[in-house]
């Protein structure tokens, strides 16, 4: 899968991200190429086809999924949308349609989410869910930097810096206000888009796409003076020893709950743990923990570390240690910087080199081979760059399979993944697979080997057949004796199959609902839309509900029968997370199991629990404190009130609102 950060945030960037204004003469175009990691994956096209109106095609296409949308809009002179009408498809391939027009002094638009109708005295600009919505960059400079949006809300505008590229005079412009960190974009000297640029997904004028590497190293230097100021900012280094008073404590190399417990820090370590007993040791700085509960730092088993926000968002939830599963190479960087102190984020304790065959549906990132030597090749690669694990992608053919696990083995390195196609997860496992990653790749073991799992066919079948599998059946105790034979792992990442199968249009998802309210405008405003599952075909709408429970059903099955879970989220840094841990519970895992295979659990399949994974005197001090009982109600993971990562304290409160996400 594509990491689920990475689409959403590159779907919601592209309706207010690629604003067009009046050009020097009618039927004027412009073109952009959409490019994921390094591949052109579509086109957008722009007309002007009489003064201040605009008509706007965008394509994409990422392994047979991909929006399309055709946008008609007008814009006033200052560049605020006037009408909008917008149709397409989402990226499942779902109908949807947008539209807004302001008449009279009465903005009136509609949505998946909303259906309005609003009197407007002041001008303020309307900021699509899906097509174009005017010129947000004319707006601004037009408003002196500052605009009201609607529904609500403010956006601002700062120039960082000004660059020339391919004889363009280029603009660097950050905008905030709308969603989680200021986004950048670049524009010309008519304050018309010209690009937007990350490690994922970057849009370009066409014919500049060999720009895309100079302009995105500038801007990530302007965005790392941002990210760094914050790393200075935010934590806070106590010179002395940190005393935590009568908490009570997680112990989770044993899943209970020690109250009145009292916890000195000092020098990054854990010096003393009192249970019931306070400590007379004095400390530079001393936090009461009444009413709140200390568990170690969770562990996210299934991230795809970028830039931006996710770091933070990481370490507010109390997440001090990630595993990647697949990035660029920019991910030793990003590890590196992190653990220097220059970034917010948890420490990358696994890395994995990600390794798919070549071909129109082949991973969006990582090494692309046409054959089993090529393969061989770069497992020794990533070994050489010191990389902890190879996970292994949908196209590749099943039987380069077992000769590359055997490469990887040779230096020590485990192999999990994708199950590829036209190939079952037990044939993977026989083949040497250490761990099966998401729960869809192992639902698909018993529907056979002919389904090719490079196609939105992974999501489809499980999501139809699912249901009616019956777990009881012979097959089904037969897998799960080999994974238990073969102390297989499983990272079923719940949380990101519960919108693909569950999520309906115009319907808050059920892990949105009690926070939504704490997000940006398009954030919120996405929540509220729903409808981020897949195509429910007529009369399958219970079945696909019925085969998300079966989903559950089948991680308490291998959780009964001793398959390690490790939780992961592919998903929304955090929030994701807490939401993956609720799950858990939800399929009938008791709530102290969950956290301990949260933390102490992780620690140990990962070789660190000596040093990490439980609250023990000599252990790295790493925890994170949360109002409430997280025992009695799993959700209280979500009120994050400190978080200690090395012996460094962060406060969640000032990481989210370095987001712009209201604290919880």
């Amino acid at each position: 899968m594509l990491p689920a950060n990475a689409i959403f945030r590159m779907l919601l960037l592209v309706g207010f991200s690629t604003p067009v204004c009046t050009f020097a003469q009618q039927h004027d175009t412009i073109r952009y190429s959409l490019i994921l990691t390094g591949n052109i994956k579509g086109e957008k096209k722009v007309i002007e086809t009489s003064p201040g109106t605009f008509e706007s095609w965008y394509q994409y296409n990422d392994r047979g999924r991909g929006d399309s949308l055709h946008t008609i809009y007008r814009q006033d002179s200052d560049g605020y949308p006037t009408y909008v009408h917008a149709i397409g498809k989402d990226y499942f391939k779902k109908p949807i349609s947008e539209d807004f027009s302001l008449t009279d002094g009465v903005a009136t638009w509609k949505n998946t989410a909303e259906n309005e109708s609003r009197p407007v005295s002041e001008k303020a600009f309307y900021t699509c869910l899906n097509g174009e919505s005017g010129n947000i960059i004319k707006a601004l400079k037009a408003g002196r930097n500052k605009i009201k949006l609607l529904p609500f809300g403010e956006a601002t505008l700062e120039v960082v810096l000004q660059h020339k590229a391919g004889g363009q005079s280029l603009q660097l412009c950050r905008i905030s206000g709308m969603y989680y960190t200021p986004e950048y974009i670049w524009a010309d000297e008519k304050n018309v888009t010209f690009g937007y640029l990350g490690d994922w997904f970057s849009m370009i004028r066409k014919g500049y796409e060999p720009y895309v590497k100079e302009l995105l190293a500038v801007q990530k230097k302007i965005e790392r003076q941002h990210d760094s100021q914050l790393a200075k900012d935010i934590p806070e280094k106590v010179n002395g020893d940190i005393l935590i008073r009568d908490v009570t404590l997680f112990d989770a190399e044993k899943a209970t709950l020690q109250p009145h417990t009292d916890v000195l820090i000092g020098a990054g370590k854990i010096k003393a743990v009192s249970v019931g007993k306070p400590l007379t040791e004095k400390a530079a700085k001393t936090v009461d923990g009444r009413g709140q509960t200390l568990l170690p730092g969770f562990w996210d088993m299934h991230v795809h570390m970028g830039d931006g926000p996710e770091g933070i968002m990481h370490i507010a939830a109390g997440v001090t240690h990630a595993r990647d599963m697949g990035n660029d190479t920019t991910l030793l960087t990003i590890r590196k910087e992190i653990d220097n102190g220059e970034l917010i984020g948890p420490h990358l304790e696994v890395i994995s080199g990600l390794i798919d065959g070549a071909g129109p549906m082949a991973a969006p990132t990582g090494i692309l081979i046409h054959n089993e030597e090529e393969g061989k090749k770069f497992v020794r690669m990533f070994a050489d760059k010191g990389y902890d694990q190879i996970k292994l992608y949908s196209s590749i053919k099943p039987e380069w399979v077992k000769p590359l696990i055997a490469e990887a083995k040779k230096y020590h390195m485990r192999v999990c993944g994708h199950i590829p196609a036209f190939m079952t997860a037990a044939q993977a496992i026989e083949a040497g697979y250490n761990e099966v990653t998401h729960m869809n790749m192992l639902l698909l073991n018993f529907f056979g080997d002919t389904i090719d799992t490079r196609t939105p066919q992974r999501f489809a079948i499980p999501a139809q057949r699912a249901a009616s599998l019956d777990l009881n059946s012979e097959p089904v105790k037969q897998f799960i004796a080999l994974m238990k034979s073969r102390n297989i792992a499983s990272d079923p990442t719940l949380v990101a199959f519960e919108p693909m199968l569950t999520g309906r249009d115009g319907v808050i998802e059920e892990k949105n609902k009690d926070i939504i309210t704490h997000f940006p405008l398009q954030i919120q405003r996405s929540m509220r839309a729903g409808g981020r599952g897949i195509p429910v075909p007529p009369g399958m709408d219970s079945t696909y509900i019925q085969s998300f429970a079966a989903f559950l059903k089948l991680t308490k099955l291998l959780y009964d029968n001793g398959i390690r879970i490790v939780a992961g989220t592919d998903g929304t840094a955090g929030f994701d997370y807490q939401r993956e841990l609720e799950l858990y519970v939800k399929a009938g895992i008791p709530a102290e199991k969950v956290l301990q295979l949260a933390t102490f659990g992780t620690a140990e399949y990962t070789g660190k629990s000596k040093e990490l994974g439980s609250i023990k005197v000599g252990k790295t001090a790493d925890m994170v404190m949360v109002a409430g009982d997280p025992v009695e109600n799993i959700s209280n993971v979500r009120k994050t009130k400190m978080v200690i990562k090395n012996g460094v304290i962060y406060d969640p409160a000032k990481l989210y609102k370095a987001i712009s996400v209201v604290p919880f």
